[in-house]
């Protein structure tokens, strides 16, 4: 039975529609899409940031001269937005970032998310004296290591609104590297993201 032209161009939208709602795998690395909200771009140009400012400070170069491992603790990032922001999508890059610097270690003692600590570490120190276990593969008393610095901060997002009725989506990334020697701040970085939409486009 030969087609008409409105039945072969429904037959086209229902096509496309099912295009439309195809699963695709994003290439990250050509990603120019933006969105309202916080992604993963986001995330990351704020660890990246932070990250140069912490490697390339003058100041952690001559708290750190050269002889032994430093130790970094994960501490406390506020997320002072209404987001429910998992920090570590942020901290989580700084930590591989240092890890990939010769004179930095991350502590798995000392964290403020139980993310980033590892209760195998007491665990394994509890079975001191325990006959079942061969005391000569259990760790040694004073072993453990105390950090030397800690990384800290926090997330803030601003709605503005805009003279047009749009909004404005304001993020601030606010980091510290601590010197837990002094307790001074060694290093601090914002790190600001800055986004416009229209009426409708609410974030929250």
């Amino acid at each position: 039975m030969k087609q008409t032209l409105p039945t072969l161009a429904l037959g086209a939208l229902l096509l496309c529609a099912g295009c439309l709602d195809r699963t695709v795998l994003v290439d990250t690395e050509n990603d120019a899409e933006v969105v309202a909200g916080l992604d993963y771009k986001d995330f990351e140009t704020a660890a990246a940031e932070a990250t140069q400012a912490i490697l390339g400070s003058a100041k952690l170069r001559a708290a750190t001269p050269e002889g032994r491992l430093y130790v970094v603790s994960i501490g406390k990032v506020v997320d002072a937005t209404p987001l429910g922001i998992d920090t570590d999508l942020v901290t989580a890059r700084v930590t591989e970032a240092l890890l990939n610097d010769e004179r930095f270690v991350t502590s798995a003692v000392f964290a403020d998310s139980a993310s980033n600590r590892d209760e195998t570490i007491s665990d394994a120190r509890a079975v001191r004296g325990n006959a079942e276990f061969d005391q000569s593969t259990v760790q040694k008393q004073g072993t453990l290591k105390a950090p030397d610095f800690s990384l800290t901060g926090k997330i803030v997002a601003r709605d503005v609104k805009r003279d047009n009725g749009g909004h404005q989506y304001e993020y601030y990334f606010q980091l510290r590297l601590n010197d837990l020697k002094t307790g001074t701040v060694l290093m601090s970085r914002e790190t600001r993201i800055v986004k416009r939409t229209g009426e409708k486009g609410h974030t929250w």
